[in-house]
């Protein structure tokens, strides 16, 4: 009973303190600045903005633009070196392991080691 009285009794108070506070943000905003200087002020940061925009605009190269011999070629990408046996052949970040290089036939990677063996 006490508990329900009480949430009662802030949900009053909150209706009561909501609508006084509203009008008191709603003026502090109309007198600080006039409407004018509000709306001046803000065609301008949209000039700046759009001046930003058409230069990222123009910066932006399209793909057949771009120079291709930076790029390693398709064959590279799908391969891995081989590696020697006792060599490390993985990384172990976190969780996850990445492959470094494949290890000889006859060979494996030990996960525990992070060596072919």
């Amino acid at each position: 009973m006490a508990k329900s009285a009480a949430i009662l009794l802030v949900f009053i108070s909150f209706l009561y303190i909501l609508p006084q506070s509203a009008h008191v943000v709603a003026g502090w905003t109309d007198e600080r600045l006039p409407k004018a200087e509000v709306i001046e002020d803000s065609r301008e940061l949209l000039g700046v903005l759009h001046n930003v925009l058409e230069k990222l605009q123009n910066r932006r190269m399209a793909v057949w633009e771009r120079r291709q011999s930076h790029l390693p070629s398709v064959s590279k990408l799908f391969q891995t070196p081989q590696c020697i046996v006792g060599d490390y052949c993985t990384v172990k970040k976190g969780p996850r392991y990445g492959q470094l290089c494949d290890c000889p036939r006859g060979s494996k990677c030990n996960l525990f080691f992070l060596k072919c063996l």
